[in-house]
């Protein structure tokens, strides 16, 4: 294999792998927009979600990686002894990929909540200031996403401790919009007397008409399982962490926090937040005043505001303004901090736990100085900037090709978590390999019980992923045949081609040496 011993130089200690699990896994963003979306109603499907889904698979993750920490592969070593060469190559590579398209277009739109922040408004639809540009939205984005992608590979390419101190800036970022959130709702709660903003408790029939059947309350379920998604990138580091044996520990904080965390994020948004007053507020002509892009700032906005009113300000609206813009800055580097996570941390398993014959032009193996795929790393980053100038530049037939492209990886981003825990199941069943850490599988039959679970919900998740929900289509919410994503369905069989196509021409030439 391709990995090479790290020194401690080139380590990262546990409090900043929980901060890049933090900032990988929780999106601070998911709260509000769950609240807009269901209301009170969000929270049983986050609890139903975080059995069924993300403590059983963290702690696969923290087994796995246990069972394999001297490896330098990651999810694909763990997958690679467990099932064998084609099925680890086509989980971690599909997974990979996806990853690459989801950099080309958070590259291009994570400066929107910058601009929220700095401006208190999105300056980018304002043609005042794009004509000081000179270029259209699209173009300058474009610029800045090329620019940004540069400067994340020139970090990237010099190991993790770089990698960790930006990522350790956004978990940072996301612990305090989580901290303004849960302390301010306990002081609008207190102060109203433990009487809560929101009056509709519903456990599973949501305000918003949009969510207002049973299909789609299982659409939400689908949402909230990949709302836990991203743990996988950081438990594959395991040999970037300094302490192996508190690695664990590590993992297990950061997971049990965000177990609950949006559970009880949405809950603190229904203490200052009444959904019918708030959410689904419309203008004069009857339009929502309230949007997917916008309900993140609109729900800190109102807790400052609740809050001001609270404190007796003369002027509430200006703790508003603030709170506003603290969200847009803390999103921003939320986003920054996961984006240098997921630059480094698919593309090092990956390359590290495959043998280095298996890529084209020497761009496998480890720098010997860094100790990173330093080669492998430049030619995604030169993969990604062409992407992005492509986009930017190359008229609505590239846009259009990139839309399809985002579609082909949906389902191709979330299906490899149906080969690691399918790699668990094996892994349970091999006595030869050592297992020094064990919960889910004290007992074996539990273990695969678990296994199996996670196992079947992923797919399902992904099943119900692929059919149209949209009602003016003609879609399920409509009650009527079901639609399907094309896209989705096609892009992970080509990848699982592409993957294909590579291992048996690399195990081709090996036979023939």
């Amino acid at each position: 294999m391709s990995g090479h011993e790290h020194t401690d130089q080139n380590k990262m200690g546990l409090v900043a792998l929980a901060l890049m699990i933090f900032t990988s896994v929780y999106g601070f963003a998911n709260i509000p927009l769950s609240y807009f979306n269901m209301g009170y109603s969000a929270i049983p499907y986050f609890v139903i979600a975080a059995i069924l889904y993300f403590i059983p698979f963290s702690l696969m993750i923290a087994e796995l990686a246990q069972a394999f920490k001297d490896s330098h592969g990651g999810i694909y070593t763990w997958m690679e002894r467990c099932v064998g060469i084609k099925w680890a190559f086509t989980g971690i590579f599909m997974w990979w990929i996806s990853y690459v398209v989801w950099m080309v277009g958070k590259a291009t739109n994570m400066w929107i909540p910058l601009s929220f922040g700095l401006f208190g408004r999105n300056i980018f639809t304002d043609a005042n200031v794009m004509a000081w540009t000179g270029l259209r939205a699209s173009q300058f984005f474009g610029i800045i996403g090329i620019c940004f992608m540069i400067f994340t590979t020139s970090i990237a390419i010099k190991g993790i401790k770089g990698v960790a101190k930006v990522a350790s800036i956004g978990g940072l970022a996301v612990i305090a919009l989580n901290i303004l959130l849960f302390l301010g709702g306990v002081i609008v709660l207190l102060s109203n007397g433990l009487t809560l903003g929101e009056t509709n408790f519903s456990m599973f029939q949501s305000p918003n008409e949009k969510f207002g059947t049973p299909v789609a309350g299982l659409g939400f379920l689908v949402y909230a399982l990949f709302a836990f998604g991203g743990m996988e990138a950081c438990g594959g580091l395991v040999d970037n962490v300094k302490d192996k044996k508190s690695y664990i520990g590590g993992l297990a904080f950061a997971g049990a926090i965000i177990s609950v965390g949006y559970a009880l994020g949405v809950f603190f948004v229904g203490t200052f937040t009444n959904w019918a007053e708030v959410m689904g507020a419309k203008d004069v002509n009857g339009e929502a005043l309230v949007n997917y892009a916008t309900v993140t700032y609109v729900v800190v906005g109102q807790l400052g505001l609740t809050l001001g009113k609270v404190f007796h300000m003369s002027n509430p609206e200006i703790l508003k303004e603030l709170f506003a813009r603290f969200a847009g800055i803390g999103m921003f580097l939320a986003y920054v901090g996961a984006f240098f996570t997921l630059v480094y941390a698919p593309l090092k398993q990956m390359i590290d736990g495959t043998p280095e014959e298996l890529w084209p032009f020497g761009i496998g193996g480890d720098d010997e100085v860094t100790k990173t795929p330093k080669k492998a790393l430049l030619a995604q980053g030169a993969f990604v900037v062409i992407m992005i100038a492509l986009v930017a530049f190359g008229g609505k037939g590239a846009a259009k090709f990139f839309a399809t492209l985002q579609g082909m990886t949906n389902i191709a981003m979330t299906l490899p978590y149906i080969f690691i825990s399918y790699a668990y199941i094996q892994f349970l069943n091999n006595d030869a390999i050592e297992k020094p850490f064990r919960v889910l599988s004290k007992n074996k039959s539990l273990g695969i019980l678990g296994g199996w679970v996670v196992t079947l919900v992923v797919a399902f998740g992904n099943i119900f992923s692929v059919m149209d929900l949209d009602a003016a289509d003609g879609g399920i919410l409509g009650m009527n045949i079901p639609g399907v994503y094309d896209e989705f369905i096609i892009g992970p069989i080509i990848f699982a081609i592409i993957s294909y196509l590579i291992v048996h021409n690399y195990q081709r030439k090996n036979k023939a040496e």
